[in-house]
């Protein structure tokens, strides 16, 4: 087959089906929940698909050699020794992008459940985001500037918001010159695809016949690793823990431009979310939250507000300033729901406008006009 996948998904009509699925463009990803259901996303909404695998049996069957095209390090079900699995799809095996995430029938009680997700193929710019409606001009201009005067950067939203894809977008205005090293649970930023130098880190879990750990390289780990790796940027694909307050330590320590996403409802939410992390290290929560806004510059809210539509809610500023127990905003842009249009409601402080400045992005004007809008650092 033209994907390099085994001979496997010729076998029977719920394999050939799913394998469609997977080659389809528009489809976002695909859930199995048992053998006989299918769900799955595309741009015209959510699906079902039934009848799929005649028995358990067939639809193990598949996962069994879906797990051979990817990093798990496991070739059957039977193998794993733990609860869940998750891995990327190999390169070298199919030209599908993605990651699965398999629940094995210890959490399920029942049938094992798999879920696919899928990547583009090719990374979208922000000009295709712009496209897209996302963000409005000047928010496009901005973020590209952010990248290029190295401000550090949480991306935050729902699962599926898009976090990943803003991530590889900004990734564009990366100067070729500079080392990035990427720190994730699975592999799904490959900034090595358009950057020469890129060091890319994830996280390793050995377990022995009985299950028993017996070697760990965690998210926390893989971030420390980079501060030795003499890393420009550190890029944490998801920071949902401990690795929150070493990435901090990074970005207080002359790794700027680095960039991380997470889980969060808001900008807001998004910032206490990643003051949490931080404090699971042993740290105060009043030092936290200084730490967090001397370590990181803007927050970018996306959301998906209707099906297959994507936008960038929010742009906010951290502060260093204390007001009433909690870091200051500054709220740069917001996205007004009801007209369906981005409005620019601040503008940068000084501290934002002279570390975009050490950056060597000159602002011309407070009101956000840059000398350099526009330009792409690659010529």
């Amino acid at each position: 087959m033209s994907n390099g996948l085994v001979d496997v998904f010729n076998q029977d009509r719920g394999s050939q089906k799913i394998f469609a699925l997977m080659e389809d463009p528009n489809v976002q990803d695909i859930r199995c929940n048992n053998h006989k259901t299918l769900f799955f996303v595309d741009h015209e909404g959510s699906k079902s698909i039934t009848g799929l695998f005649a028995g358990r049996a067939q639809y193990e069957s598949f996962i069994n050699q879906l797990l051979l095209l990817t990093d798990v390090g496991y070739k059957s079900l039977d193998d794993v020794k733990s609860s869940v699995v998750e891995g990327s799809f190999r390169p070298d095996r199919t030209k599908i992008r993605g990651s699965i995430f398999v629940g094995t029938s210890d959490v399920t009680r029942g049938e094992p459940v798999l879920v696919i997700r899928k990547q583009p193929v090719r990374a979208l710019t922000l000009d295709d985001l712009l496209g897209q409606h996302m963000m409005s001009l000047d928010m496009r201009l901005f973020l590209q500037q952010a990248v290029q005067g190295r401000l550090n950067m949480l991306i935050a939203g729902g699962s599926g918001a898009g976090k990943t894809t803003m991530a590889r977008a900004l990734a564009w205005f990366i100067d070729p010159a500079q080392r990035v090293v990427t720190c994730e649970d699975i592999e799904e930023l490959h900034l090595d695809e358009n950057l020469p130098n890129v060091v890319a880190l994830t996280s390793y879990r050995e377990l022995d016949e009985r299950g028993s750990l017996v070697r760990e390289e965690t998210l926390e780990n893989l971030v420390r690793h980079a501060l030795r790796m003499r890393a420009d940027r550190i890029w944490v694909g998801e920071t949902r823990g401990r690795e929150a307050y070493a990435l901090v330590k990074a970005c207080l320590s002359g790794h700027d431009g680095s960039v991380t996403t997470l889980h969060a409802n808001s900008a807001s939410q998004a910032i206490k979310q990643l003051v949490s992390y931080v404090m699971e290290s042993g740290m105060t929560e009043e030092v936290a939250r200084d730490q967090v806004s001397q370590a990181f510059h803007l927050a970018v809210q996306i959301q998906q507000v209707k099906l297959g539509r994507r936008v960038v809610t929010e742009i906010v500023e951290l502060e260093n300033v204390r007001e009433g127990g909690e870091q200051r905003r500054n709220d740069l842009w917001r996205y007004d729901f009801a007209t369906d249009t981005h409005l620019r409601v601040g503008a940068p402080s000084p501290r934002l406008r002279a570390a975009l400045e050490r950056g060597n992005v000159n602002i011309v004007d407070p009101t956000m006009m840059f000398s350099t809008w526009g330009q792409d650092p690659r010529g």
